[in-house]
């Protein structure tokens, strides 16, 4: 009685699900294996020809080398500043209540919101960037810093640390709540010092913290579509496209949602792969202790 209880319970949480979340993946897997383009009611079966072809796409190659360069930066920039910021607001410093809410402010915003607020500080004539190179001395600077292939992605990926650096603070002062302070003490009669202390005990106790900020590290360096496109759309000349604006510009601007399913399956492989890695370490660390 009490299970048929609980399926009552799940049925309908299940069916939402199903709809919105199970039975357009399996969709999507199935227009990976045609040649739809998103408008004719016809398309053909092809098989796998879609797989082979986005593997040897050299568009797909350079997304895909954006997003590596994007998760390389990622796992550096806002993960070592917010461990360097939860160091320092942990010690209770005056005002640390306000800069930890300041710190984490962008994380409230969309992609769409942080995206316009940085298109002001790039912009060429305008933007706070630029004014503030003008006032060290070069008054004729109109630097474009998103219509330049060389800086487009860079800029675009500091845009993401800004805002992504305040997750990674609270996470790790998360975990600095939980170091245990008898193990600092004891160092400390040993005699060591800061640094001994920071490297030798209390980075070990934030092994937990470090595997959930580099597993979400990971996955919102993926979850980047919302930022790129209204920043760059992925130029200029595709030097910012990433796999989701190069699954959006196959799958609407060329009309071909078979590949653009292809893509996107793909993407969902590789965050499966990530999500599995990280929830087999929580496992090993909960069976440990």
């Amino acid at each position: 009685m009490q299970k048929n209880t609980a399926w009552q319970f799940l049925l309908l949480p299940l069916l939402i699900y199903s709809t919105i979340i199970i039975f357009p993946f399996l969709q999507s897997l199935y227009l990976s294996l045609t040649n739809w383009n998103g408008l004719s009611p016809e398309f053909d079966f092809i098989g796998l020809a879609n797989y082979k072809r986005v593997f040897t796409d050299p568009n797909f190659s350079g997304a895909i080398m954006h997003n590596l360069i994007w998760v390389s930066i990622f796992l550096v920039v806002p993960t070592s500043m917010g461990l360097f910021l939860a160091v320092l607001l942990d010690k209770g410093i005056p005002g640390a209540t306000f800069f930890k809410s300041v710190i984490y402010l962008p994380m409230i915003f969309s992609y769409v919101i942080i995206g316009m607020i940085w298109n002001f500080v790039y912009e060429p004539r305008l933007g706070i960037l630029n004014l503030f190179i003008r006032m060290l001395g070069y008054p004729e600077w109109n630097y474009a810093w998103l219509a330049q292939a060389k800086t487009a992605l860079p800029a675009i990926i500091l845009e993401a640390s800004w805002q992504h650096t305040g997750l990674c603070m609270i996470l790790y002062l998360a975990g600095l709540s939980g170091v245990r302070q008898d193990l600092l003490e004891a160092a400390r009669i040993d005699g060591a010092n800061s640094f001994q202390l920071f490297f030798h005990i209390v980075i070990p106790q934030l092994k937990n913290s470090t595997i959930v900020v580099i597993s979400l590290t990971v996955i919102n360096s993926l979850k980047n579509f919302d930022l790129v496109y209204i920043s760059t759309k992925g130029g200029p000349f595709r030097s910012s496209e990433v796999l989701t604006t190069f699954m959006y510009r196959e799958s609407f601007w060329n009309y071909q949602m078979g590949y653009g399913s292809t893509i996107a399956s793909v993407l969902f492989f590789i965050v499966f792969i990530v999500v599995f890695f990280y929830f087999n370490s929580v496992m090993k660390e909960e069976k440990s202790e």
